[in-house]
C-alpha cells in the first residue's frame, strides 16, 4: 500500500512538473534577455536539432531555460538578495569593494579571448598578424618611447605590490599634502583619508602604459593630419561612492597613471589624456550625481562635465548642459530604498543611428531606449560590431568613440559637432573584424574618420588586457 501510494505521489510530481514545464515553453519569454537583477543574459529557449539533441546541448540549455523563466523571477532574487543582505555582517566600506571587484569582473569577462582564439590571431612567434591600412602611412614603432622628463617621484621604492590580481590594496601610506604618488615604474590609483594617509585601489606598471601609449600612436597614423585622439578612464560608481557615502573616512582620490601616460607619449601633438578624476572631483559629493547608487555606470552629468574639457581642447563651443532637453528616468528601488535618475539626452537636431556590418550595410535601430529604466537608455544599450550616427549637423568631421559601456552616457554630447558619430566597443564579445568588415583600423580609414575619444572604465583599463592587448590586436587585424 505505501509503495503504491509512493508510485502515486511520483506520478503526480512527474506531471505537475511536465505542466510547469510546457507552461513555461508556451508562456515566457523564447529570446535571450538580460536580467537587471543578476546583471547577466537569460537563457532562451535553444534551437532544436538532431545534433543538439544527440550532444545534449538542447538538454542542457532547456535546463537552463527552466530555471531562467520561472514567475517573476527578477522580483523573487530582488526579495531573497534583500534577506540575506539583513543578515551581512560586513561593514559598509567591505561591501562597496567586494560590489566595485564583482562588477569589473562581469565588465572585464565581455572581452576575453580563448586561447585557441588567441592562437588563431597570432603567429608561431606570438605576434599579431597585421593587417595594412588602407594608405602607406607609416606604422609607429613598437619599442618603448624615451622618457627625457623625470616623472614627480615621491620614492624610489614602490610601496605596494604591483600584482595585477589585486584590486585594492589595504596599505594606508602617507603621503604630504599635495603630493602625487607615482614612482618610476609604477602609477597609481588612491582615495584619500581624512588622518592624511592615502589608500591604494589600483597599481598601474609603466611597462603596460608605455605598450598603450604605443597602440595610441599607431592609432594616430589612421587619422589625418589634424586628426585628435582624446583619452579617458573612468572609476567605476563604487570606487566614487566609497568616498561619497564615507566621508568621516575618506576626503577626496587621486590618480597618477594619467601622468604616467601623457610621459609615455611626449612628443605627440594630437593625443590628449584627460584626468576624470581632476575633473570630477569638485562635485562627487556634491548635490548632482556624478555616479550612480543603482548602477556601477557614471552619469549624464558626470560625462558631461569631461566632455567639456575635451571640447575645450579642441577650441570647440560649449552648449550648457541646460540647453539639452532630456527624459528623466527613473530607476528602480535598490535594497535601501534608493533611486538614480537617468537623463537621457534628446539630440539637437534629427539623428538616425544604425548597426554597420560588411562595412557599410546598414540597419537602423532606435537611437536611446526612453522605456528602459536602467543605463541601457543611453544609446540603446552598447551594439555590435559597429554603430554610425547620422547627427544632421553640418560640421565637415566625423569621430569615433572606442568604449566600453561608459561611453552611452558621453557620446550624446558629441552629436552637435560631427556630422557622423560612430561606436565601437573595443572588448573580444563586442568587436568582430569580419562582421563589420574589416580592422577597426581599416573602418576607420574606410570612414574617414577625423577625432577619436577613447572612453573606458578601470574594469577595462590601462592595467588590463583588454586595454593593453586587445585594442591593439583590434586596431590592426
Amino acid at each position: 500500500m505505501k509503495n503504491k501510494q509512493a508510485f502515486t505521489v511520483a506520478v503526480l510530481w512527474i506531471f505537475a512538473l511536465s505542466v510547469a514545464g510546457i507552461f513555461l515553453a508556451f508562456t515566457s519569454e523564447k529570446e535571450s534577455r538580460i536580467s537587471d537583477a543578476e546583471n547577466r543574459m537569460l537563457q532562451g529557449f535553444p534551437e532544436l536539432s538532431v545534433k543538439t539533441i544527440f550532444n545534449d546541448e538542447f538538454t542542457t540549455q532547456f535546463e537552463a531555460f527552466l530555471a531562467d523563466s520561472f514567475f517573476e523571477r527578477d522580483s523573487v532574487i530582488g526579495f531573497t538578495n534583500g534577506i540575506l543582505d539583513s543578515f551581512n555582517m560586513l561593514s559598509k566600506d567591505e561591501k562597496i569593494r567586494i560590489q566595485a571587484e564583482k562588477m569589473e569582473k562581469e565588465l572585464q569577462d565581455v572581452g576575453r579571448f580563448s586561447e585557441e582564439e588567441r592562437g588563431e590571431d597570432e603567429g608561431e612567434t606570438g605576434d599579431s598578424v597585421i593587417e595594412e591600412p588602407v594608405t602607406d602611412e607609416p606604422e609607429a614603432a613598437d619599442t618603448a618611447p624615451v622618457v627625457t622628463d623625470e616623472p614627480i617621484v615621491l620614492d624610489n621604492s614602490d610601496p605596494v605590490s604591483e600584482n595585477e590580481d589585486d584590486e585594492e590594496e589595504s596599505e594606508n601610506i602617507a603621503i604630504a599634502p599635495g603630493e602625487i604618488l607615482i614612482t618610476d615604474n609604477t602609477s597609481y590609483l588612491w582615495h584619500e583619508n581624512l588622518d592624511g594617509t592615502i589608500t591604494i585601489q589600483y597599481t598601474y606598471k609603466r611597462s603596460d602604459i608605455a605598450t598603450y601609449a604605443n597602440t595610441l600612436k599607431l592609432m594616430q597614423t589612421y587619422l589625418p593630419e589634424d586628426g585628435n585622439i582624446l583619452f579617458t578612464q573612468v572609476p567605476l560608481a563604487s570606487i566614487a561612492q566609497r568616498w561619497r557615502q564615507q566621508q568621516n573616512k575618506y576626503c577626496g582620490w587621486g590618480s597618477s597613471v594619467e601622468i604616467m601616460l601623457e610621459d609615455c607619449l611626449e612628443g605627440t601633438e594630437r593625443i590628449h589624456v584627460f584626468s576624470t578624476y581632476d575633473i570630477l572631483e569638485p562635485y562627487v559629493c556634491g548635490d548632482v550625481p556624478m555616479f550612480y547608487v543603482t548602477d556601477h555606470h557614471w552619469s549624464a552629468e558626470g560625462a558631461y562635465k569631461v566632455a567639456v574639457e575635451m571640447f575645450k581642447k579642441l577650441n570647440l563651443p560649449i552648449i550648457p548642459y541646460e540647453e539639452y532637453n532630456y527624459k528623466a528616468i527613473r530607476s528602480k528601488a535598490v535594497v535601501d530604498g534608493e533611486r538614480d535618475i537617468f537623463n537621457v539626452l534628446y539630440p539637437l537636431t534629427p539623428t538616425h543611428s544604425y548597426i554597420v556590418t560588411k562595412k557599410d550595410k546598414l540597419q537602423e535601430i532606435d537611437l536611446m531606449n526612453y522605456d528602459a529604466a536602467t543605463y541601457r537608455a543611453y544609446m540603446n544599450n552598447t551594439r555590435y560590431p559597429w554603430r554610425k550616427i547620422v547627427t544632421g549637423t553640418n560640421t565637415g568631421r566625423r569621430c569615433l568613440v572606442i568604449c566600453d559601456s561608459f561611453g552611452n552616457a558621453f557620446t550624446p554630447y558629441l552629436f552637435a559637432y560631427y556630422d557622423e558619430v560612430h561606436m565601437v566597443d573595443f572588448r573580444k564579445d563586442g568587436y568582430s573584424k569580419s562582421e563589420a568588415g574589416g580592422s577597426i583600423g581599416y573602418m576607420m580609414k574606410y570612414h574617414e574618420i577625423d577625432d577619436v575619444y577613447i572612453i573606458t572604465s578601470t574594469a577595462n583599463g590601462l592595467r588590463k588586457d583588454n586595454s593593453i592587448e586587445y585594442l591593439r590586436a583590434h586596431l590592426k587585424g
